[in-house]
């Protein structure tokens, strides 16, 4: 898919910024006792198109919410279990709600006629990245084809997170199919692996992005938000999506490279995280917390779409480049700290605790711990994993064994690296587990255990930004 340089949009009134709402809605909210996107018109008809984490996510919640939803995918495999309540990743309550709701007012299909005579198309692919975290828009140039030939007079909601532009794409399609003024609305998502429905349906605000405010505010109509709504143009709404992103992707540089002058100057970074997060133009959410950087394809592709758009405009992101260049060096960084401890690495074995990139979720989707695995299979290592979700051998990964349970993961240990933050992993048993290994090394890359309780039972224990 070609993307050009967005064309000047058309903002809704006078004002590119509104909340809907106001003292009405508050006092409406109050009434129900909850916040929380509730369904105006139960009996509406949805079309969700891509049923990975992010279509099956809204599929499960828009028929919670009381929507008559028919889910679609390309890939058959995926509908099929879908349609016998087996969603394709884990995520927290997410299977109970599809079974909830399956073949009531929730259905699955790869076929394309699910699309034709739906009130609203949600297109909700999880779009792929490759290794450098590019973005692959294929599957959308796909999709915009087949709702060209099916969508009628539906509303078509884009929340793939998508390089700006877009949108635009398919507003410009549809005005070539002869219609005027395209029922076109950006949605972008704002989900959370491992927290994604609660995401969904209990927002912090909404951001909405359209060129026919008709459209928009038969979509706000239909839908009860207990949260604040942003409507503004198609391309602000993608680039608030990527802006968030960025933003995230840059405190956690900018944590990275402070981590490492933390250790290189004997300050603890954990001590200054906690001064920073007190501070109020600084919030105690911010992601400045040291560690490996941000994975997961997520942060990474929005960082890529932005450098590539300015590429576009010949402009020199000085700033994306440098927040993308810090997060590639995070790996290589860990592999020199592995190699403090073992200048050589051969025949040593290496234990990765946690492959997932984060919590509560079975998705190995750009891993840094597979990542990290085959940079040292490459330095000579034996690999051993253990993780709560991951119970089989990985494709694309045969080379490290993935243990049953954590008496098969210690067994013979050089060194454990820490990679995710899984709370199991705060009730090991430190008084059996650690007399299997063969040396008691521990580098842990989310300062997330009790280092002292590891010193005191002889480990050496190294954290990220501390000394």
């Amino acid at each position: 898919m070609t993307y050009s340089a967005p064309s000047k949009t058309t903002h809704l009134g006078p004002h590119t910024r509104h909340t809907f709402g106001g003292a009405g809605a508050r006092k409406s909210r109050n009434q129900r006792g909850a916040r929380g996107i509730h369904a105006r018109c139960e009996g509406k008809n949805i079309a969700v198109v891509g049923l990975w984490h992010l279509g099956s996510v809204y599929a499960a919640s828009l028929a919670k919410m009381g929507f008559n939803v028919w889910g679609f995918d390309f890939d058959k495999k995926t509908a099929a279990n879908l349609k016998k309540g087996i969603p394709p990743i884990f995520e927290p309550g997410l299977e109970e709600t599809i079974k909830k709701h399956l073949n009531k007012n929730l259905f699955f299909s790869a076929s394309e006629k699910t699309l034709k005579n739906k009130d609203y198309i949600f297109i909700t692919h999880d779009l792929e990245v490759d290794a450098d975290d590019s973005v692959k828009t294929a599957v959308l140039e796909k999709t915009f084809s087949v709702i060209l030939n099916s969508a009628g007079d539906s509303v078509i909601v884009i929340s793939s997170q998508a390089p700006v532009g877009t949108s635009r794409i398919l507003v410009n399609l549809l005005k070539k199919r002869g219609i005027e003024n395209p029922q076109v609305v950006c949605f972008p998502e704002n989900l959370r692996l491992g927290t994604a429905l609660a995401s969904f349906l209990n927002p912090d605000r909404i951001i909405l992005g359209s060129d026919n405010g008709e459209v928009l505010r038969q979509f706000q109509n239909d839908f009860k938000f207990g949260c604040p709504v942003i409507a503004m143009g198609l391309e602000s709404a993608e680039m608030a999506k990527h802006g968030l992103n960025v933003y995230l992707a840059t405190c956690i540089s900018f944590a990275s490279e402070l981590s490492d002058l933390a250790e290189k100057t004997g300050a603890n970074m954990a001590d200054v995280v906690k001064a920073l997060k007190l501070e109020k133009r600084v919030s105690p959410h911010a992601p400045i917390n040291p560690g490996l950087g941000f994975a997961g394809g997520t942060l990474g592709r929005d960082v890529q779409s932005l450098r590539k758009v300015a590429k576009g405009h010949n402009y020199e992101p000085k700033l994306l480049n440098a927040v993308y260049a810090v997060n590639r060096d995070r790996l290589p960084a860990l592999v020199s700290k592995i190699k403090s401890v073992y200048p050589s690495l051969k025949g040593k074995t290496v234990g990765i605790l946690g492959l997932t990139y984060k919590p509560n979720t079975n998705t190995l989707r750009r891993s840094n711990s597979l990542e990290l695995a085959a940079m040292l299979k490459e330095k000579g290592c034996r690999l051993k994993a253990f993780d709560p979700a991951i119970k089989n051998m990985i494709t694309g990964a045969p080379y490290v064994e993935i243990c049953k349970n954590l008496g098969a993961f210690f067994r013979d240990l050089d060194a454990i690296i820490l990679m995710t933050d899984w709370p199991e992993f705060l009730a090991m048993d430190l008084e059996r587990l650690p007399l299997l290994m063969h040396n008691k090394i521990i580098i842990d890359t989310k300062n997330f255990l009790t280092s002292s309780e590891y010193k005191k039972r002889g480990f050496t224990y190294l954290g990220m930004g501390i000394n």
